[in-house]
């Protein structure tokens, strides 16, 4: 019923002064931050050497220059929280026959692995009917693994949470494990920490003609790992008691030692500096509403910044009227992407009415639920929220190495007013 009372006047008498916009985007001071957020000095913006702490200021810093105002009632941006997390300070080292192999190109440990060091270890190849056949898993369970590295392929390691626990457990007894990757292998965050190293190697490397495996791999599991989440305030004009939320997560991989980082350039600081842009355009044309921008923490842990927030509001969570939530936008040829698009169909048809009308991007799409992004536990909670994000083939590094500046960015400026736009229409009265 709702949707009927007002479609009429989305689709035939919205008034034009949302579209028509003071925009001063600065591409320059874009490329800058993702540039700063990226640099050797943030590690990664993760949980070695406080990456993710001086994220976190950076970005408070760039509130309190553009005049925006910690959360009334708060005497800081900071939010806090703790988590769980396994890191890599220490020394990592990789040998095949003697032969170092490169940190981050060749091999990553895996995010859950532990602390080990290994001379001349002796590779086992697994033989993986043990995964579907009961009888040669029984074999299995009877070799001794003393002095061995056990070895399989990426196919098995997409199916480990439903292999039988027994497996695991037998391939722990050896001194470490090697997943073979035929193609590229991805870091993550690891938020709990196996007894023995792990590793992702490519599997052109590891040949059934080596004689021998070293390694050594310093972890470290923090248990309770403090973090934060950074939030500005703009207090709105005519309805100060109603929130748009704009948000983007600033954290990334961090680091593995101190020389192979994760810069994490798409992912995400191409969100964090639209998010700051965006802060730009409401300190020179105050907004309707209050507009919150939070810069989460620990999503690529699991949406943790964001989870806490949901469960810990600075305002209750009926006075949001949306939630937009930026990550990956460092390409944009072919358009932007709108998960929970199908599902808050109204403001969907809205956004694509006023990419239509003005052009900004070659298309905007749809799609339903996902749990990728901060929005999730928003929408999970009642409160309607997008994540939008960027698509193009011109950028293809993801949670590797390689995501560093520069970037495309080919869709930013058109997407940077697109939101500005949707976000004016959004704060018309009775929408």
């Amino acid at each position: 019923m709702y949707f009927f009372r007002h479609i009429f006047k989305y689709f035939f008498i919205i008034p034009l002064s949302w579209t028509i916009s003071s925009y001063a985007q600065d591409m320059k001071a874009v490329k800058s931050n993702i540039n700063t957020l990226c640099s050797k000095s943030f590690k990664g913006r993760g949980y070695t050497f406080d990456g993710d702490k001086k994220a976190a200021q950076f970005i408070s810093e760039e509130f309190q220059t553009l005049g925006i105002s910690p959360f009334p009632g708060k005497n800081s941006y900071y939010q806090h929280y703790t988590l769980p997390v396994n890191t890599f300070h220490g020394k990592v080292d990789f040998r095949i026959n003697k032969k170092k192999l490169k940190l981050g190109e060749d091999y990553i440990p895996a995010s859950d692995a532990g602390n080990g060091e290994l001379k001349n270890g002796v590779p086992f190849y697994i033989n993986e009917k043990i995964f579907t056949d009961e009888t040669q898993l029984k074999e299995f369970l009877k070799i001794d693994l003393t002095g061995k590295v056990v070895i399989y392929n990426e196919a098995q390691e997409r199916q480990r949470f439903s292999w039988n626990r027994v497996i695991l457990e037998k391939m722990l007894q050896a001194e470490g494990i090697i997943v073979l990757y035929e193609n590229k292998f991805n870091h993550s965050v690891g938020r709990w920490q196996l007894p023995k190293p792990r590793f992702y190697v490519k599997k052109e490397i590891i040949t059934e003609d080596i004689s021998s495996i070293s390694f050594e791999l310093e972890a470290q599991m923090i248990q309770e790992y403090t973090s934060q989440n950074v939030i500005g305030h703009i207090a709105g004009k005519k309805h100060p008691e109603k929130y748009i939320i704009i948000s983007a997560h600033y954290d990334h991989l961090g680091s593995i030692g101190k020389k192979c980082i994760f810069p994490g350039a798409n992912d995400n600081a191409s969100g964090v500096s639209m998010m700051i842009e965006v802060a730009k355009y409401y300190t020179q044309n105050p907004p309707d509403y209050s507009i919150v921008f939070i810069g989460f923490g620990s999503e690529e842990a699991g949406l943790i910044g964001s989870k806490h927030y949901v469960e810990n509001p600075f305002f209750p969570l009926e006075q949001i009227r949306f939630v937009v939530n930026l990550d990956l936008f460092g390409s944009g040829e072919e358009g932007m992407m709108t998960v929970n698009g199908s599902v808050f169909k109204e403001e969907y048809q809205l956004l694509e009415k006023i990419n239509k009308q003005h052009k900004y991007l070659s298309k905007v799409a749809q799609r339903g639920k996902a749990a990728n992004s901060d929005h999730y536990f928003f929408s999970e909670s009642g409160v309607p929220s997008f994540f939008f994000y960027l698509m193009g083939s011109s950028w293809t590094h993801y949670h590797d190495v390689y995501d560093a500046p520069p970037l495309p960015l080919s869709g930013f400026e058109g997407a940077y007013k697109l939101i500005i736009d949707f976000t004016n229409a959004l704060q018309i009265e009775d929408y």
